[in-house]
């Protein structure tokens, strides 16, 4: 899988081998709960280990500097690329039967996510599940502060422009101009003059009434 030069892999996680008998215990434990299921176990039993251990050999889950990506699937392959900014919560979970392999599960929520009330992504069996997920948030956050700090400053609109003024003295009176104004050199310039043009005209007309 071949990533942008900005993107760059920091962990890909490492999946637990008991993680496919708990998928084979779980669905023991479902087959022993009906009398036919009891004589289907001898059968059932390899064929779910063998289907497990295929999936999660396919399995993969990288977090990159920008993403956590997730490709799973044995005769379909499914891809997500998941961006950290989208990321609201990476919950952790454990049931009784879970909690007996000594494994937990991670599902991985977003904003926007298409399955209302679900989780975009679930997967069982990541080693050392509480410190990548401790790693996931973090890696959002330095890229949620990433793109707050490339994000241009926020400059008012044109409507408020005046709203703050800032007096010019002149002979004649005071000219306001507007906050926004203030920074273009041209319109300062401009006013300069109209401000010079116009003491010089006041000084004319005193020295025309003293005579």
């Amino acid at each position: 899988m071949s990533l942008p030069d900005r993107e760059r892999i920091l962990k890909e996680a490492s999946l637990d081998p008991s993680v496919v008998r708990y998928h084979a215990g779980s669905a023991a434990a479902g087959l022993v709960a009906s009398i036919v299921g009891i004589v289907l176990l001898p059968i059932a039993i390899p064929l779910t280990m063998w289907y497990w251990r295929l999936y999660y050999d396919r399995l993969s889950v990288v977090l990159t500097s920008r993403d956590l990506k997730v490709r799973r699937g044995i005769l379909n392959t499914e891809e997500k690329s998941i961006p950290l900014e989208k990321i609201t919560d990476l919950a952790v979970y454990q049931g009784p039967v879970m909690r007996y392999f000594g494994l937990k599960g991670i599902r991985i929520e977003t904003a926007g996510q298409s399955s209302a009330g679900g989780a975009l992504v679930s997967v069982v069996g990541i080693e050392d599940t509480d410190v990548f997920r401790d790693l996931v948030l973090r890696q959002r956050d330095r890229v949620h502060d990433m793109n707050e700090e490339d994000t241009p400053a926020r400059r008012p609109p044109a409507g408020e422009l005046g709203a703050a003024t800032e007096p010019v003295r002149s002979g004649s009176g005071a000219l306001h101009v507007g906050a926004g104004e203030a920074g273009d050199a041209e319109g300062l310039a401009m006013l300069r003059d109209i401000r010079d043009t116009l003491g010089r005209i006041e000084t004319a007309l005193r020295r025309e009434g003293g005579d």
